[in-house]
């Protein structure tokens, strides 16, 4: 690309970021390298006057060359692309003031900036087909990617991307497709047709985005994703709801995770056909994604069905220890249970997890139905939730050693005040044969104004249970 003079060289220097704009108001620059960088204010305010100027050299540059161009054209917003800066400028109403924001790469790296070991270069170069590169937004993610684009190109694959705006900065081989001249529909046709040996994704962001990402890996094709996420495992949350699980690892074989600019972690997908930790009963062995880290070659999660609920365990350390026998279940296994028998039991129910089954408490008078004759109901029950049962019934649930006071209120309302450190709990109470929850306040107080369940206090009295 031929190097040009632009307007707005003028208020960048070489640790400049962006540049944030807004009439009648001071400049502001974020100054630093990604993920270490602050907010400079200078104390030049920028008119309205000067800033329509400005934006009018920006749009006066763009139409002059080739490789500059105008990506969005909205009434009230305009994106460019002017090399290489990538401006958004917007209009009142849409904003309270006319505003302008400009960002350039600050820093051009290589692969061998990031030290990578023999073995992460042969994965990123060789092996990983389906890649995502995450990170918070700031954290170096595109420009670890155009690194990575740069190793590709000299191996002399065929690379194209998808970008929405176009911003990458790589070769120009490289051919640059962006959704904002194109429908998702169109840019899959294309690319399928076209088969690259490489395809840049930057972003994923939504279903459709998700969507394309799978079909075209499917084909053979390889993908380079760039994804927002806080955590590497995040970014393979992002995927399961919107393509199916069983496929994630053919989609998606290596995250690699991005903070301050430095590789930080980078995990490998696995499908395989297990027992989950934590479960005991070989009976319970299902289809089981292991996310391990390449780094550390520990493992660090499964992903698997639980009930109709996609369960993404962790799994600590201390699980992983030779000799370990310590029976381990997740709160998200607990809530695909009750999930699954919200949708089969017409009674009040609460599930206590118990290595690796459960207890069922129920009321008393429908634990037979539940169990069934000779127990069929509750070995289909087991079956449908791929755990083991107990069924018991509310009266068997734990009792918790708390004193109450119990008052009278106006309108027949019942005051049952609760000691300290049951401010604002979930409270639940065996009254006659069911359980109810009620919530504390700060005082540790509870309300009840029910008629009925006042009337069954009256007659039979409470008792506080423990149905964690």
């Amino acid at each position: 690309m031929t190097q040009q003079t632009y307007a707005l060289d003028a208020y960048f220097d070489e640790t400049t970021m962006s540049l944030h704009l807004k009439e009648d108001r001071p400049i502001l620059r974020k100054k630093g390298f990604p993920g270490n960088w602050q907010a400079v204010l200078d104390e030049k305010i920028i008119s309205g006057k000067d800033l329509k100027a400005l934006i009018e050299q920006i749009f006066s540059e763009a139409s002059n060359e080739n490789g500059n161009f105008l990506e969005i054209d909205r009434q009230l917003s305009k994106v460019l692309q002017l090399w290489p800066y990538r401006i958004v400028v917007v209009y009142p109403p849409l904003s309270d003031g006319l505003e302008l924001t400009a960002v350039r790469p600050v820093k051009k790296t290589t692969i061998a900036d990031y030290a990578l070991s023999d073995e992460v270069f042969d994965l990123l170069r060789n092996k990983a087909k389906g890649i995502l590169v995450s990170g918070a937004p700031g954290s170096g993610k595109s420009t670890f990617v155009q690194a990575l684009v740069e190793v590709y190109h000299a191996d002399h694959h065929i690379i194209k991307t998808i970008e929405s705006p176009r911003d990458l900065m790589v070769d120009d081989d490289v051919v640059q497709y962006s959704f904002t001249h194109g429908t998702h529909d169109e840019v899959r046709d294309i690319l399928l047709l076209s088969r690259p040996d490489y395809t840049i994704y930057d972003e994923v962001r939504n279903k459709p985005d998700f969507e394309l990402y799978k079909d075209l890996r499917l084909t053979g094709i390889g993908m380079l994703g760039v994804i927002h996420a806080t955590k590497p495992i995040d970014s393979i949350q992002r995927f399961i709801g919107s393509i199916e699980m069983g496929i994630i690892p053919q989609v998606l074989d290596t995250v690699i995770f991005i903070d301050k600019g430095k590789i930080e972690e980078i995990l490998t997908l696995e499908l395989t056909a297990k027992m989950p930790e934590g479960m005991q009963s070989e009976e319970l062995s299902r289809p089981v994604i292991v996310v391990s880290s390449f780094l550390s070659k520990k493992k660090l999660y499964e992903i698997y069905t639980f009930g109709e609920q996609v369960v993404v365990m962790p799994i600590p350390e201390w699980w992983m220890a030779e000799g370990t026998k310590k029976i381990w279940m997740s709160t998200y296994a607990k809530e695909g249970i009750e999930k699954k028998l919200e949708s089969i039991l017409t009674s009040k129910f609460v599930v206590k997890m118990r290595g690796s089954g459960i207890e069922l408490y129920v009321p008393e008078f429908v634990k037979g139905k539940i169990i069934g004759k000779w127990g069929s109901t509750i070995m289909e029950l087991e079956r449908q939730l791929g755990v083991g049962i107990t069924v018991k019934s509310f009266a068997e649930l734990p009792v918790l050693d708390v004193k109450t006071q119990i008052s009278w209120g106006q309108k027949g309302w019942l005051f049952i005040s609760f000691p300290d450190g049951f401010e604002n709990k979930t409270i639940s109470l065996l009254i006659g044969d069911d359980v109810y929850k009620f919530t504390t306040d700060r005082n540790g107080l509870v309300v009840v104004s029910e008629k009925n369940e006042v009337r069954m206090i009256e007659r039979r009295g409470f008792v506080v249970v423990d149905d964690g």
